[in-house]
Protein backbone atom coordinates (compact mmCIF):
# COMPACT_ATOMS: atom_id res chain seq x y z
CA UNK A 1 0.00 0.00 0.00
CA UNK A 2 1.25 3.54 -0.65
CA UNK A 3 2.44 5.44 2.46
CA UNK A 4 1.36 9.31 3.22
CA UNK A 5 3.25 11.72 4.89
CA UNK A 6 1.10 12.78 7.98
CA UNK A 7 2.37 16.07 9.24
CA UNK A 8 1.33 17.42 12.94
CA UNK A 9 1.85 20.79 14.70
CA UNK A 10 1.76 21.50 18.27
CA UNK A 11 -0.23 23.95 19.63
CA UNK A 12 1.72 27.04 20.60
CA UNK A 13 4.45 25.92 18.17
CA UNK A 14 6.98 23.15 18.90
CA UNK A 15 8.32 21.09 16.53
CA UNK A 16 7.12 19.44 13.55
CA UNK A 17 6.25 15.58 13.71
CA UNK A 18 5.85 12.92 10.85
CA UNK A 19 4.65 9.95 10.47
CA UNK A 20 4.13 7.87 7.78
CA UNK A 21 1.12 5.51 7.60
CA UNK A 22 -0.48 3.22 4.59
CA UNK A 23 -3.39 5.35 2.90
CA UNK A 24 -4.80 5.56 -0.52
CA UNK A 25 -3.64 9.05 -2.02
CA UNK A 26 -6.78 11.09 -2.39
CA UNK A 27 -4.97 13.48 -4.71
CA UNK A 28 -3.41 11.03 -6.98
CA UNK A 29 -6.81 9.46 -7.41
CA UNK A 30 -8.49 12.38 -8.00
CA UNK A 31 -5.67 12.93 -10.36
CA UNK A 32 -6.04 9.49 -12.56
CA UNK A 33 -9.54 9.64 -12.30
CA UNK A 34 -10.39 13.16 -13.80
CA UNK A 35 -7.19 14.28 -15.30
CA UNK A 36 -6.27 17.19 -13.65
CA UNK A 37 -3.51 18.22 -11.87
CA UNK A 38 -4.02 18.77 -7.97
CA UNK A 39 -2.88 22.19 -7.48
CA UNK A 40 -0.72 23.02 -4.32
CA UNK A 41 -0.36 26.30 -2.01
CA UNK A 42 3.20 27.74 -2.36
CA UNK A 43 2.50 30.46 -1.03
CA UNK A 44 0.79 29.29 2.24
CA UNK A 45 2.73 25.94 2.66
CA UNK A 46 6.01 26.28 4.47
CA UNK A 47 6.34 22.85 5.95
CA UNK A 48 8.40 21.85 3.02
CA UNK A 49 10.81 24.61 4.30
CA UNK A 50 11.72 22.29 7.57
CA UNK A 51 15.10 20.40 6.65
CA UNK A 52 13.55 17.13 8.03
CA UNK A 53 10.52 17.31 6.31
CA UNK A 54 12.01 18.34 3.10
CA UNK A 55 14.76 15.44 3.34
CA UNK A 56 12.12 12.90 3.78
CA UNK A 57 9.45 14.34 1.30
CA UNK A 58 13.00 13.98 -1.12
CA UNK A 59 13.37 10.69 -0.17
CA UNK A 60 9.51 9.59 -1.06
CA UNK A 61 9.35 11.49 -4.21
CA UNK A 62 12.54 9.20 -5.89
CA UNK A 63 11.19 6.45 -4.15
CA UNK A 64 7.26 7.16 -6.04
CA UNK A 65 9.78 8.13 -9.49
CA UNK A 66 12.02 4.58 -9.35
CA UNK A 67 7.95 3.08 -9.58
CA UNK A 68 6.44 5.18 -11.75
CA UNK A 69 5.67 3.48 -14.95
CA UNK A 70 4.94 6.28 -17.64
CA UNK A 71 1.65 5.43 -20.12
CA UNK A 72 2.47 4.57 -23.62
CA UNK A 73 1.64 7.90 -25.05
CA UNK A 74 2.04 6.54 -28.65
CA UNK A 75 -0.60 3.61 -27.80
CA UNK A 76 -3.15 6.14 -29.28
CA UNK A 77 -1.62 6.63 -31.99
CA UNK A 78 -2.12 4.65 -35.63
CA UNK A 79 1.00 2.37 -36.51
CA UNK A 80 4.04 4.13 -39.04
CA UNK A 81 3.42 2.67 -42.69
CA UNK A 82 5.92 0.57 -43.91
CA UNK A 83 8.75 2.04 -46.13
CA UNK A 84 9.50 0.60 -49.23
CA UNK A 85 12.73 0.63 -50.23
CA UNK A 86 14.40 -1.19 -53.07
CA UNK A 87 16.51 -4.09 -51.93
CA UNK A 88 20.16 -3.63 -52.98
CA UNK A 89 19.83 -0.17 -53.82
CA UNK A 90 21.48 3.01 -52.01
CA UNK A 91 18.80 3.33 -49.40
CA UNK A 92 18.97 -0.10 -48.31
CA UNK A 93 22.74 0.01 -47.68
CA UNK A 94 22.49 3.07 -46.01
CA UNK A 95 19.99 1.55 -43.71
CA UNK A 96 21.94 -1.92 -43.28
CA UNK A 97 25.12 0.48 -42.32
CA UNK A 98 22.87 2.29 -39.82
CA UNK A 99 21.16 -0.85 -38.42
CA UNK A 100 25.03 -2.16 -38.32
CA UNK A 101 26.38 0.79 -36.47
CA UNK A 102 28.94 1.97 -38.98
CA UNK A 103 30.99 4.49 -39.58
CA UNK A 104 29.42 7.50 -40.58
CA UNK A 105 30.56 8.20 -43.75
CA UNK A 106 29.72 6.40 -46.81
CA UNK A 107 31.45 3.07 -47.85
CA UNK A 108 34.02 4.18 -50.22
CA UNK A 109 32.80 8.03 -50.33
CA UNK A 110 32.23 10.02 -53.75
CA UNK A 111 33.75 8.54 -56.96
CA UNK A 112 36.14 11.33 -58.09
CA UNK A 113 37.53 9.43 -60.63
CA UNK A 114 35.47 10.82 -63.20
CA UNK A 115 37.04 14.52 -63.05
CA UNK A 116 40.31 13.01 -62.90
CA UNK A 117 41.72 13.14 -66.79
CA UNK A 118 44.17 10.62 -67.46
CA UNK A 119 46.02 9.79 -70.71
CA UNK A 120 45.89 5.70 -71.97
CA UNK A 121 49.02 4.02 -71.42
CA UNK A 122 50.57 0.15 -72.79
CA UNK A 123 47.99 -1.38 -75.43
CA UNK A 124 45.36 0.85 -74.81
CA UNK A 125 47.26 3.92 -76.17
CA UNK A 126 47.35 2.26 -79.77
CA UNK A 127 43.38 2.43 -80.04
CA UNK A 128 41.95 5.72 -81.20
CA UNK A 129 38.50 4.44 -78.92
CA UNK A 130 40.16 4.70 -75.24
CA UNK A 131 41.98 8.33 -76.52
CA UNK A 132 38.09 9.02 -77.63
CA UNK A 133 37.31 8.31 -74.15
CA UNK A 134 40.23 10.37 -72.54
CA UNK A 135 39.30 13.15 -74.45
CA UNK A 136 35.71 13.23 -72.52
CA UNK A 137 37.19 12.55 -69.54
CA UNK A 138 39.08 15.63 -70.06
CA UNK A 139 36.22 17.59 -71.03
CA UNK A 140 34.11 16.22 -68.06
CA UNK A 141 37.00 17.53 -65.71
CA UNK A 142 37.15 20.85 -67.19
CA UNK A 143 33.23 21.22 -66.97
CA UNK A 144 33.79 20.31 -63.64
CA UNK A 145 36.69 22.63 -62.76
CA UNK A 146 34.69 25.56 -64.72
CA UNK A 147 31.73 24.89 -62.65
CA UNK A 148 33.74 25.29 -59.06
CA UNK A 149 35.60 28.54 -60.57
CA UNK A 150 31.96 30.05 -61.53
CA UNK A 151 30.94 29.15 -58.35
CA UNK A 152 34.04 30.42 -56.61
CA UNK A 153 33.38 33.94 -58.35
CA UNK A 154 29.37 34.14 -57.93
CA UNK A 155 30.67 33.35 -53.90
CA UNK A 156 32.70 36.06 -54.20
CA UNK A 157 30.26 38.10 -55.33
CA UNK A 158 27.02 37.82 -53.75
CA UNK A 159 28.05 35.75 -50.50
CA UNK A 160 28.63 38.58 -48.16
CA UNK A 161 25.39 40.22 -49.10
CA UNK A 162 23.61 36.87 -49.38
CA UNK A 163 24.73 35.71 -45.65
CA UNK A 164 23.55 39.28 -44.32
CA UNK A 165 20.15 38.89 -45.86
CA UNK A 166 20.42 35.33 -43.85
CA UNK A 167 21.43 37.07 -40.79
CA UNK A 168 18.67 39.60 -41.12
CA UNK A 169 15.91 36.84 -41.49
CA UNK A 170 17.20 35.23 -38.34
CA UNK A 171 17.63 38.24 -36.89
CA UNK A 172 13.89 38.97 -37.66
CA UNK A 173 12.99 35.89 -36.84
CA UNK A 174 14.68 35.73 -33.20
CA UNK A 175 12.71 38.98 -32.64
CA UNK A 176 9.35 37.19 -33.55
CA UNK A 177 10.58 34.40 -30.89
CA UNK A 178 11.58 36.88 -28.20
CA UNK A 179 8.20 39.12 -28.45
CA UNK A 180 6.62 35.71 -28.13
CA UNK A 181 8.33 34.94 -24.73
CA UNK A 182 7.91 37.57 -23.32
CA UNK A 183 4.78 37.31 -24.03
CA UNK A 184 4.14 34.17 -22.44
CA UNK A 185 6.40 35.18 -19.43
CA UNK A 186 3.96 37.70 -18.97
CA UNK A 187 1.19 35.39 -18.78
CA UNK A 188 2.78 33.14 -16.44
CA UNK A 189 3.59 36.07 -13.96
CA UNK A 190 0.13 37.51 -14.05
CA UNK A 191 -0.99 33.47 -13.43
CA UNK A 192 1.51 33.33 -10.50
CA UNK A 193 0.17 36.57 -9.15
CA UNK A 194 -3.51 35.93 -9.27
CA UNK A 195 -2.80 32.37 -7.50
CA UNK A 196 -0.47 34.29 -4.79
CA UNK A 197 -3.44 36.62 -3.96
CA UNK A 198 -6.12 33.91 -4.45
CA UNK A 199 -4.41 31.81 -1.80
CA UNK A 200 -3.26 34.90 0.50
CA UNK A 201 -6.85 36.19 0.48
CA UNK A 202 -8.06 32.78 1.51
CA UNK A 203 -4.70 31.91 4.26
CA UNK A 204 -7.01 33.10 7.27
CA UNK A 205 -10.03 30.93 6.35
CA UNK A 206 -7.74 27.92 6.21
CA UNK A 207 -6.12 28.80 9.22
CA UNK A 208 -9.37 28.67 11.07
CA UNK A 209 -10.02 25.58 9.38
CA UNK A 210 -6.64 24.13 10.62
CA UNK A 211 -7.33 25.30 14.24
CA UNK A 212 -11.01 23.58 13.86
CA UNK A 213 -9.66 20.16 12.61
CA UNK A 214 -6.33 20.28 15.30
CA UNK A 215 -8.87 20.96 17.67
CA UNK A 216 -11.27 18.44 17.18
CA UNK A 217 -8.03 15.84 16.37
CA UNK A 218 -7.08 16.59 19.89
CA UNK A 219 -11.32 16.67 21.39
CA UNK A 220 -11.66 13.34 19.65
CA UNK A 221 -8.71 12.27 21.25
CA UNK A 222 -9.73 12.95 24.43
CA UNK A 223 -13.13 11.23 24.29
CA UNK A 224 -11.51 8.12 22.86
CA UNK A 225 -9.16 7.81 25.84
CA UNK A 226 -12.14 9.04 28.43
CA UNK A 227 -14.09 6.40 26.31
CA UNK A 228 -11.27 3.37 26.90
CA UNK A 229 -11.12 4.82 30.41
CA UNK A 230 -15.34 4.15 31.17
CA UNK A 231 -14.76 0.84 29.59
CA UNK A 232 -12.43 -0.22 31.81
CA UNK A 233 -14.14 0.89 34.48
CA UNK A 234 -17.26 -0.72 33.62
CA UNK A 235 -15.29 -4.26 33.06
CA UNK A 236 -13.86 -3.97 36.84
CA UNK A 237 -17.73 -2.89 37.55
CA UNK A 238 -18.91 -6.35 35.88
CA UNK A 239 -16.13 -8.22 37.40
CA UNK A 240 -17.07 -7.21 41.10
CA UNK A 241 -20.82 -7.77 40.62
CA UNK A 242 -19.79 -11.27 39.69
CA UNK A 243 -17.53 -12.07 42.17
Amino acid sequence: APMALIVTKQRGGGDVEMAEEPTICLARLIQNENEITVDSLPYLDREYDDPKLKDRVDRMVEEEMGRFAPRDYLGSLPPAPPVSVRKGGALWKEFERLEADADSKMEGGFDLARYEPSAPSGAAAQKPGAWGDAVKQAETALEHTAVRTGNAELLGLYGVNAWRAHNIGLEDVNGVHRRRLAVEKAKVTEINRKRQHLQLGQAAKLQRLEDRYVTSVHKNRRIEGQCIALEKEIEALEKAAGK
